[in-house]
């Protein structure tokens, strides 16, 4: 996800967020916060996400000592989508219901789109689809674009997942009407539900292969490797559908390796089973600590 105004993350690609939870920030500017929100964005960069984690509390403490609610709301939803991005969704509900408290007590107690869509991942993360389903649809009525963008995204997903395909088809619906020039992640995640739409629908299983392939190479350019690999399975169903099951063996496999290094393990075995024996040994494994000698 990128963050809210700065980066949103769901191994999604969500955003994270500047300073702004909804209210109005207050000036002058506390150049501590801002230094630890700065650090912790310089850290999401370089896949430093423990590090990341550690400065976004450091700023939460911080906008609480300054009574910012527009800080706080930043902080607690760039934690929490630090948090799922490190495969924590328990935690990272427990962050957006104590952020929610948190503004709730400065009279902040509009809905806030960006912490719906990071509870929806969440949610779909632990399985809790009807949940996740209702925290997407709100999000995605949000006024933020590409908070509705992604939220349309986790609710195609959730669909698919589901067998909803009234959902999933309304989902494609609406990202074909996303045209002109829009960000690669944005088309991405198009090509990905035109896919999962022709698979549910016993569309063109070809076609549904050329789109998520083309939907994992940009997420490749874009360095979001949780969504690649995750767009690399949607290809090997349709290399399945299509008849191929050599193609649809080594796209599982691949997104089986991609998964397990990108932190998704639950993914990453899944996709083993798939593949079969078409997995390969990692050449890059750890080396096993050398035997103690007596």
């Amino acid at each position: 996800m990128k963050m809210r105004k700065d980066y949103l993350a769901l191994g999604l690609a969500l955003a994270l967020a500047g300073c702004g939870g909804g209210g109005k920030a207050v000036s002058p500017v506390d150049s501590t916060l801002s230094q630890h929100m700065d650090s912790a964005h310089d850290a999401v960069g370089l896949d430093r996400l423990a590090v990341a984690e550690q400065q976004y509390r450091a700023a939460g403490k911080r906008a609480l000592a300054r009574d910012d609610v527009t800080a706080i709301g930043d902080a607690g939803y760039n934690l929490a989508t630090v948090q799922l991005d490190q495969n924590r969704p328990a935690d990272a509900l427990s962050t957006l219901a104590a952020t929610r408290s948190a503004l709730s007590l400065r009279g902040q107690t509009a809905d806030d789109a960006g912490l719906d869509l990071v509870q929806a991942g969440a949610l779909h993360r632990l399985g809790r689809e009807t949940e996740a389903a209702g925290a997407a649809a709100r999000a995605a009525s949000g006024q933020d674009a590409d908070i509705t963008e992604k939220a349309q995204l986790i609710r195609g997903l959730i669909a698919d997942d589901s067998g909803d395909h009234a959902t999933l088809a309304s989902v494609a619906a609406y990202f074909a009407t996303l045209t002109g020039k829009v960000p690669d992640s944005w088309t991405a995640d198009a090509r990905e539900i035109a896919a999962r739409n022709l698979l549910a629908t016993a569309g063109s299983s070809q076609t549904a292969w050329q789109d998520a392939m083309q939907a994992a190479t940009l997420h490749q350019t874009q360095v979001d490797y949780r969504d690649m690999a995750r767009t690399l399975g949607v290809a090997a169903r349709a290399a399945d559908r299509s008849g191929n099951a050599q193609a649809a063996a080594q796209l599982y496999a691949r997104a089986s390796q991609s998964a397990r290094q990108a932190g998704d393990t639950a993914a990453a075995d899944q996709w083993a089973r798939q593949a079969g024996s078409a997995v390969a040994a990692d050449p890059f494994v750890d080396p096993a600590p050398p035997a103690r000698g007596k």
